[in-house]
């Protein structure tokens, strides 16, 4: 094999690799961002906030190369404000600088030159040529005029009369190098085409240039945001060395269908992730429906050289908690083997403590890969608690739930299954928890008594000895307020009356007088409402003899 090849795969290699190993990285650190633009999540940016007089853009910090064909799918948001909302967003591309343009009918991306821009504007400037309607347009040079001859192509309305909607806009482009055509498709429609020699008359023969987006608001404001979905800028495919008896698998997304050809060595043809394993080096094709149904293709090419894989991580499995497995990528090379893992682990082993998907690449010799997968499901060992010994109520109702991880079954001392039981009546419950990995128990005593007692003296004697000289309530824990006291005479006359207090309490019952004079002697009625500790609330009453 010549040298200058292998040469070649093994830098191919190495770029798959490192976008392997770091495409989280990546996506966080790819584009320049500048004024109010913003990262919202791993493929989102909010290039203005709902905010007046705003600018923002992001720049992908990797020159594209325009001699070549690309395809562009993402999603736009252009806010909730129509009559209020301004000021659009623009698609560009410019070989200059990672900047930002003016506020404004600008859109952040006037005086930004040499450049070609897709424009969506969602304010109408008249002294630009705007249409009344949110409309596209493709214009060069940072010029927004319409009127202009830097006008490529358009402008027509967006789809809608209004595109400031809340609602997610999906946007396609495609250049074709060979026709050299732009196309525009808005909300799953051609909206415009154009057909130039952008390279040569845009950016003076140099087909290098800088890809982003720009937004702008003025005196009036939208929260405007683009979502990648797929971009053969970042999610098209190296090709890649693969040792024999290895395996690769293939990622591309954005789509809503997936056809894979040819089908030989991939473990499922119509998945957006098929595992390659090839036995001789093949050019797998890949066709994309995107969502509006059109589609797009990619192709990577799985070479098969170097040394014999030896390793298998095995089937899916699933161990017990307390009886971890060992699975090992342990392979050989001439110079050197270099193991990664899912968790960013470089040892050829890896012992699974939680269930997941658990994926190694070995690099053998700095030169062909292998990965294997395998999915471990690790039972949690069944731990079921139901509380400490309690004493209940008579009227209520105790529920003990020995719900506890490992998905085990139930059961219980007095018959029933399931991980609740409803407690009634007293006695000792215990519950018996099991799965495949172990048996546990755990146990309980109830106890039920009486919450409502409470004691009203059947007589008492005011004659101010200190002996019994106040007639009250009094409790041992059970009463948690008295609400009302009224106290009556033979004749139902109200004589005494207080509420809102505690038990126990000789300050707040009757002293046996009546508007600071003494009664007589004699049997009073007395009635009282209760609120016991356990909630229940219950008028009571009785007689009480005054002695004198």
């Amino acid at each position: 094999m010549p040298h200058s090849f292998i040469h070649r795969k093994i830098v191919r290699q190495l770029i798959v690799a490192l976008l392997f190993l770091s495409s989280q990285w990546l996506w966080g650190q790819e584009f320049f961002l500048n004024g109010s633009a913003t990262r919202s999540n791993d493929t989102c940016w909010v290039l203005t906030p709902n905010e007046l007089w705003q600018v923002g853009s992001i720049w992908n910090e990797q020159k594209i190369n325009l001699n070549e064909s690309f395809q562009v799918l993402m999603d736009m948001y252009f806010g909730c404000r129509d009559s209020g909302g301004a000021d659009g967003i623009v698609f560009g591309f410019q070989p200059v600088s990672t900047s930002v343009g003016s506020q404004g009918e600008g859109i952040g991306f006037q005086g930004v030159a040499p450049s070609l821009g897709i424009e969506f504007d969602t304010w109408h400037n008249g002294n630009l040529g705007d249409p009344l309607k949110d409309h596209i347009a493709i214009v060069r040079d940072g010029n927004m005029n319409h009127n202009s001859s830097t006008n490529l192509a358009g402008p027509v309305q967006a789809g809608n009369d209004n595109i400031e909607d809340c609602d997610w806009h999906n946007l396609r482009v495609n250049w074709e190098v060979s026709t050299h055509t732009l196309d525009v498709w808005f909300d799953c429609q051609l909206r415009l085409s154009y057909t130039g020699d952008i390279v040569n008359d845009i950016f003076g023969g140099d087909p290098l240039v800088f890809w982003g987006f720009t937004a702008a608001t003025g005196g009036a404001k939208n929260l405007q945001q683009v979502c990648f979905s797929y971009t053969s800028f970042l999610d098209g495919f190296d090709d890649v060395v693969i040792c024999p008896g290895g395996q690769y698998q293939l990622k591309v997304s954005g789509g809503q269908s997936y056809s894979w050809t040819p089908a030989t060595g991939l473990s499922n043809p119509n998945i957006s992730d098929p595992i390659a394993s090839p036995d001789s080096t093949t050019t797998y094709f890949v066709e994309v429906l995107d969502a509006c149904n059109n589609p797009f293709s990619d192709s990577i090419t799985v070479f098969i050289d170097g040394d014999t894989v030896f390793f298998d991580l095995g089937p899916d499995t699933t161990i017990c908690e307390d009886s971890p497995i060992t699975l090992d990528a342990t392979s050989y090379g001439t110079t050197s083997v270099d193991y990664h893992w899912q968790n960013g682990s470089t040892s050829p082993t890896l012992s699974p403590t939680h269930s997941g998907v658990y994926s190694v690449t070995v690099t053998i010799d700095q030169y062909c890969v292998a990965d294997d997968r395998v999915y471990i499901e690790v039972t949690p060992l069944p731990h079921p608690f139901i509380g400490a010994d309690t004493v209940l109520c008579l009227e209520d109702t105790l529920f003990l739930d020995a719900g506890t991880a490992g998905n085990p079954d139930y059961q219980w001392s007095s018959g029933a299954t399931g991980p609740v039981l409803t407690v009634t009546e007293p006695g000792y419950y215990q519950v018996t928890a099991s799965n495949h990995c172990r048996e546990a128990k755990a146990g309980i005593n109830v106890g039920f008594e009486d919450c409502r007692q409470v004691y009203f003296p059947e007589a008492f004697s005011p004659n101010d000895d200190g002996i019994n000289d106040v007639f009250y309530p009094q409790d041992g824990g059970d009463v948690e307020l008295i609400l009302k006291m009224q106290i009556f005479n033979r004749w139902g006359g109200l004589v005494f009356e207080n509420g809102n207090f505690r038990p126990n309490d000789p300050s707040a019952g009757w002293n046996g007088r009546h508007k600071g004079k003494r009664l007589n002697p004699g049997v009073y009625t007395w009635l009282a409402r209760i609120r016991f500790r356990n909630g229940v609330e219950e008028w009571l009453s009785g007689m009480v003899n005054l002695i004198r």
